[in-house]
């Protein structure tokens, strides 16, 4: 295998975010034991890739979508911008916003009106929920 494989860059970087969450536990906690101390950072970085997992899955749905409306290929321009904002509006689901916030998100967002009425339809209408 490769040196510079995704899988060890991944795994470099999850090493990475459990040092730095260690470090962070021990620096606040000094006299926690180090048991505590790692399973702390363990949970950290599973609640990190789970969270990973579930914004990649919202944009496999929503692409998945847009391709079932025929949109995906006349606005693959702004794939990239796109799929950040379905990040975004995750993250914002993930929090506990309510519809009203995801619709007030979508509306500020610099879409055509199809892919914003898109965007409602699958957070706020109920694709989702």
């Amino acid at each position: 295998m490769p040196r510079k494989s995704a899988i060890n860059r991944g795994g470099a970087k999850f090493q990475k975010l459990y040092m730095r969450i260690l470090n962070t536990v021990k620096a606040q906690f000094p006299n926690a034991p180090d048991e505590v101390v790692a399973q702390h950072a363990a949970e950290g970085v599973y609640k990190y890739a789970s969270a990973l997992g579930y914004y990649e899955g919202m944009w496999r749905g929503f692409k998945a979508y847009l391709e079932g409306k025929n949109l995906e290929m006349a606005y693959r321009h702004i794939m990239g911008p796109l799929r950040s904002a379905v990040v975004h509006l995750a993250r914002l689901q993930l929090a506990g916003a309510t519809d009203q916030e995801l619709e007030t998100a979508i509306d500020g967002l610099g879409f055509p009106d199809p892919v914003k009425q898109a965007l409602k339809e699958y957070f706020v209408t109920g694709k989702v929920k």
